[in-house]
């Protein structure tokens, strides 16, 4: 009867630790999840679900033992049945593989977001990218100016050469759009005596030289990153890396502190913002990364693995390599011991 008794209470024991490890595991889980909720709730609701949830398995395996007598035992089966459903399969086990899954990735992909996101800032704050609709603008221009400068040379469609009334006339198409853009950006037709029909090529360059300034200035005004923006990123770019070096210690001590990962969220969310505002002037390596930083709600890849929905859908959709199953096994492993002692220690006897 001793010996029974000792192997009741070692198995209660054991069930006490699994528990524990999984009742954290999973408080862990939903307080990143729900984290308007006070901990000690959440704690009560973590601990009651798993409870919950080993008497459903211990409801299974009664029922499934003949040598008991008991009325209603199927009821019983299917009740342990949906208990067992509920409680671990669609709250603890997804949970716990989420903790376990977090605790080991989010260092790594904290500091991916980091570098990905001061990539895009980078360009905004060196200005370096043009939007597309100039090109509109700077080969229509362009296209038009050719006729200018056949005339000069003779060979365009009026057999006439040199600065006349048709360059007057081909300024005038040119000019309406240079200052549509920037009031002033005008390309000035040089009407002196002396330039009137002359084939002097620095009448032409005179031309040239305005039209590629007023261009510049309209790209630089109109179609570049504004200098307040590039000021926005390159703050952005700033934080970024002084959290860089904090994760980085961070991951390298092999301690997780949800403090600074939620510090680090903030400064990398306001990096897609400030991307998301100013995309015209960014170049995505992909479709992927357009998509992440150009959403209408912005949600950072930081903020996706604080979720355990975002994190499974992610791995349905095979944005997780197939490792992400060894976690899977892990929170298996861990809950099925657990309910195996819980059983053993409140199997019901025949007197």
């Amino acid at each position: 009867m001793k010996t029974e008794n000792l192997k009741n209470w070692g198995a209660f024991i054991a069930f006490l630790v699994l528990a524990a490890i999984s009742c954290w595991a999973t408080e862990h889980s939903f307080h990143l999840l729900i984290k308007w909720m006070p901990e000690p709730f959440v704690w009560g609701l973590t601990i009651a679900f798993f409870i919950v949830a080993s008497y459903g398995t211990k409801m299974i395996v009664d029922a499934l033992n003949k040598d008991l007598w008991m009325d209603h035992r199927r009821r019983t089966f299917w009740i342990g049945i949906i208990l067992v459903l509920i409680f671990w399969l669609l709250m603890s086990m997804p949970t716990n593989t989420h903790t376990f899954f977090y605790n080991h990735n989010i260092g790594n992909k904290v500091q991916e977001d980091l570098t990905t996101t001061k990539t895009y800032l980078e360009q905004i704050k060196s200005r370096q990218n043009v939007d597309s609709a100039y090109f509109s603008i700077h080969d229509e221009v362009y296209n038009k100016f050719k006729l200018v400068q056949a005339e000069f040379n003779a060979t365009g469609g009026t057999g006439n050469r040199g600065n006349g009334k048709y360059v007057r006339d081909l300024l005038g198409d040119i000019n309406p759009i240079l200052e549509k853009e920037i009031p002033g950006s005008a390309i000035k037709f040089n009407d002196e005596k002396w330039a009137w029909n002359n084939t002097d090529q620095s009448i032409l360059t005179g031309y040239v030289n305005q039209m590629n300034k007023s261009l510049k200035a309209i790209k630089d005004q109109n179609y570049t990153v504004s200098r307040t923006a590039a000021t926005e990123a390159s703050e952005d770019i700033r934080k970024i890396d002084l959290m860089t070096d904090t994760i980085k210690t961070m991951v390298e001590t092999g301690s997780i502190h949800e403090d600074v990962i939620t510090q680090a969220e903030g400064v990398i969310l306001s990096g897609y913002t400030c991307i998301k505002n100013n995309q015209k002037f960014v170049k995505f390596k992909n479709s992927k990364d357009k998509e992440l930083y150009t959403a209408e709600n912005l949600e950072t890849n930081t903020k996706r693995m604080l979720s355990v929905i975002d994190v499974w859908m992610d791995f349905f959709r095979g944005k997780y390599p197939i490792s992400f199953l060894f976690y899977v096994l892990l929170s298996v492993l861990v809950d099925v011991a657990a309910f195996i002692f819980f059983d053993f220690a409140f199997k019901k006897r025949e007197n």
